[in-house]
Formats: C-alpha cells, structure tokens, sequence
C-alpha cells in the first residue's frame, strides 16, 4: 500500500522536525496522556461501565417482567452478542486505535457520513449513562435512608453530588479516574460475589431451579421465545459498555493489542458474572415467584439479602449499588468526554471540545459540557417521568441507538478486512460471527417494535427515530458546510501510531499519494 501524504513526506512516515505527529496537536499544544494505562486499567475501564451489580439489579426487574425466572438463559444469550460485539472492536482497534472510538471506526473504515451518523446515535447511549445510572440510584438512597433512619435525602441532592463529583474526578486526569474505577469495581462485585455464594449455600440449587433459569418453561409472555427476546432489552443493555475501552486508546500502552484484548476479556468476565448472577437471584427470591412477583416488589434486591444476611443486607446492597452506579457514571464520562474531544479536534463539533488543559491533559471543557448535560436532562427527566421511570426509557433508548452502532460496526469488521487486510482475513472471525452478531440485533429489534410498545415505553424507539432523522439532516448540513472536517475525523488516528493510508472508506477517504 503506498504511503499517503499524512507523513509528511519523511521517509519512514517520520514527521518533520518540529511538527506533531499525524494526528497530534500542533507544536505546544498538550495532548492525551500516551501510554498511560495497561491492559488491567483498560479492561476494568469496560469491566466498570458495563457496572456489574447495577446491571443486574437494575435491569432484573424490566427482565423478569418478560422471561420470568429466565435470568440466566437473557444474559447468556446477550452475553453471546456483546462477546461478538466486543469482537468486532477488537478487530477494528488493532488498524484503527483512536479516542473517536466508532466515530473513527466506521469514518475511516466505511464511510466518514456514516460515521459522523454512527457518532451522532452514539450520543443517545453514554451521554445520557450519568443520567441512567445516577438518578435510580438516588431513588434508591433516598427511599432507603427514609424507610431505615426517617432521613430524608432526595435523589436529586444525590444526583448533584454524583454527577459534580464525576466533573472533578475526570478533570483532574485519567489515571486517578481509572484507579477510583477500579476501587468501585472490586467493591461491587465483591459484594455481590458473597451474595451469590450465600443464597446457593443456604437455598441450594435442584435440577427445577437450573431448568428454569436456563430454559424457557416459565416465561410468561406467549409465545415464549418473543418473551426473552423483549427481556433481552434490558439484558443487551446490562452489557453496553464494553466498547468503553475503545475511546482510551489514545492513552493506553500498545493500544493496536491491548484494546482488543480489553474489550473481550472483559466481556467474557462479565458474561459469567452476569450469569451467576442472574441465577442466584432467581434461586435467591424463588423461582415460582420470579414471573408474578419480582417485577412489582419494591427493592426485591432487599428482600433477597434480607433473607441470607439479616437486616445489614439492605445496607450492604444499597453500598454495591451505589458503588456501582459511581462506577458506570465515571466510565461512561470518560468515554463519551474523549469522543466529544476527538470530533471537536477535527471540527465537526465546536473545536472547544477539541481543547485539553494543560496540566491535566484531560478534555476539560468537553468534560464542563457534559457535566451541564448530565445535570439538566437528569433533573428535568427525573421530575418528569420520575428516577425509575427514567431508567426504562433511558435503557431502551440506549438499546435502540446502539443496536444501529453496532450494526454498523459489524459490517465495517467486514468490508475493512475483506478489502484493506486480505492478508489476515478470516472467514469465521470477519464475516460468520459478524452475520451471528446483526441477526441476533436485529431480531431484539424486531421483537420490540412488533408490536409497538405502550406508553411511557413507546417514547424511547420514537426519540431514537426523531434523533437519527436529525442526525441525516445534520450530516447533510457538514457535508456542504464543512466538507473537509467531516472527511478528516475519518483519516484521524492518533500520534506515534503509524498511519494505515488505504483505510480510506467507502467514501474515498484517503491521503493523496505522494508524486
């Protein structure tokens, strides 16, 4: 492949003395801190958004709604779905390590509107995680501190706190962010771990309990294969996350490696978590009760650690759940902070969000805007449709917005390979686990929209239809206004990775070759 003029004309693809590298800020200005993080901060990075306790005890109630006692058999099958997904990632990150994450993926690998499109649905997902995880959770404090002590803590004094403290922490660099992220991480699943391990000690696990976690004897929606499909909604979503590796790569060691690595270890990791999980709590709260009672019981998750622990469980779940939330809230801002950054770095966003202070090298003032967002969707959704009401349809628009992101993704591993890396082209890896993956996308899809759902749960497709509507009319608006930007977010990698010229798109995005 010849080399492009994104060199700089230096043999070797060097950069002329005194310039930046491709990709990297011009001469004095700061950049993302390279090489900061290893293999174990990225992996708990996805490990922590996915917030291992809270996508079990958040999303079960919605599941059990669906699937019943079928915990276990709606996280394996999502679980097999992320694994492809966090596959593809893997696979794109090894050619294109950027903080634009699928922004840069789909850009470069197959069209650079698209992957403004891809982007633009992208912020239907983390931008609103701070909102998703925080304010239920705020509920929960709140409900729990009054029914216990009589105090009274609204969830919207707790929402602050969260989403200020989520501001200060990501300011103040990606390293003591990454090291409260895995504090958070170890505590949560450590607490819910013991939680498992005691409901099995004390209730055991008979061959009923097994066939009705894992089978689909007792879903309750008819027929009973579009009853898992709906549960799986909220299951995917339990799941979403994993690809928070991705916007790191600017500043993790060997990112080409350990990006991919990251993003399927930590899948896998939580894969038998979420499976282990999911099932204890159906032994936990009784299998016969899980379709009829789980989804109406406030705090069923109390109930369960009452029942094993005494009256210290309510405590001891309450201090997983809010140590979870912190979790995906802060990785969730760490991701969409640097995705902001990077559009904003080659201008299709206002290039303030391209800006990084100087001491810190974090993106301060995408990290200030998405602070200010956090704080008034959450406020406004919350008194609206309520903290718990939020979370649903927040959950559901997630699903929805990302099942087009990474459907697009996986036909990038695809034409990327098949076109730009016949050398390392594998059929199961680049074409059948991909074809697996978009099926089972869009079979959740179908199953959720065939019908339509009722209201409130109707808002969350209809957003998502609205938002991609505006997301054309504005991809058309760049590709007249500023043609030029919207190509470059598509070449962009970051500085000290070389450059892989004919990973042009689709769109013909690629440098001119020198003469």
């Amino acid at each position: 492949m010849a080399q492009g003029s994104a060199t700089g004309g230096i043999p070797g693809g060097g950069a002329p003395p005194g310039a930046s590298p491709p990709g990297g800020p011009p001469p004095g200005e700061p950049r993302l801190l390279h090489e900061a993080l290893g293999l174990p901060a990225i992996t708990f990075q996805g490990i922590t958004h996915m917030a291992p306790a809270a996508g079990v005890m958040l999303s079960a109630p919605f599941i059990a709604t669906f699937a019943g006692p079928a915990l276990g058999l709606a996280f394996g099958l999502a679980g097999v779905v992320a694994l492809i997904l966090a596959s593809s990632v893997g696979q794109m990150a090894r050619h294109i390590p950027s903080a634009g994450g699928y922004f840069t993926y789909i850009g470069r690998g197959l069209n650079p509107k698209l992957g403004f499109l891809a982007a633009w649905m992208y912020f239907v997902y983390d931008p609103i995680v701070p909102v998703l995880c925080t304010t239920i959770i705020g509920l929960f404090v709140e409900e729990t501190l009054k029914s216990l002590y009589g105090i009274t803590f609204p969830w919207w004094v707790f929402s602050l706190i969260v989403w200020v403290g989520l501001g200060i922490i990501t300011y103040v660099g990606i390293k003591p962010s990454i090291r409260v992220s895995i504090l958070l991480s170890v505590i949560e699943v450590g607490i819910t771990l013991a939680l498992s391990f005691t409901i099995f000690a004390k209730h055991g696990i008979s061959g009923h309990d097994v066939a009705a976690g894992f089978t689909l004897q007792q879903v309750p929606v008819d027929p009973a294969p579009r009853g898992l499909f709906l549960a799986m909604v909220f299951s995917v979503l339990a799941f979403t996350g994993f690809e928070a590796t991705a916007p790191l790569a600017e500043e993790t060691r060997d990112p080409r490696r350990n990006v991919a690595i990251a993003a399927v270890l930590g899948t896998a990791l939580i894969l038998v978590y979420y499976v282990l999980f999911g099932f204890a709590t159906s032994v936990g709260f009784g299998v016969d009760r899980m379709a009829s009672d789980f989804a109406v019981t406030a705090n069923p998750y109390y109930v369960i650690a009452r029942s094993v622990w005494g009256k210290a469980g309510t405590i001891i779940v309450l201090l997983a759940l809010v140590n979870s939330g912190w979790g995906c809230s802060l990785a969730g801002q760490n991701a969409v902070v640097r995705v902001y950054y990077k559009m904003g770095k080659v201008g299709v966003l206002p290039r303030a969000l391209g800006r990084l202070h100087p001491k810190y090298r974090s993106p301060h003032i995408a990290i200030a805007f998405q602070t200010v967002v956090s704080v008034v969707i959450g406020i406004i959704t919350g008194i609206i449709l309520g903290p718990a009401m939020t979370f649903g349809v927040f959950g559901a628009m997630i699903t929805f917005g990302m099942i087009f992101v990474y459907g697009c993704g996986l036909v990038t591993v695809t034409v990327m390979y098949l076109r730009d890396h016949r050398d390392e082209f594998n059929p199961l890896i680049h074409v059948v686990l991909p074809a697996i993956g978009m099926v089972m996308l869009l079979a959740i899809l179908y199953y959720n929209v065939k019908p339509f759902p009722p209201f409130p749960f109707n808002i969350a497709p209809i957003t998502v239809i609205c938002w991609f509507v505006v997301g054309v009319i504005v991809v058309w608006w760049l590709s007249r206004s500023r043609p030029r930007e919207l190509d470059e977010g598509a070449r962009e990698i970051f500085a000290d990775v070389e450059e892989e010229p004919h990973l042009g798109g689709l769109g013909d995005v690629v440098a001119t070759p020198e003469p």
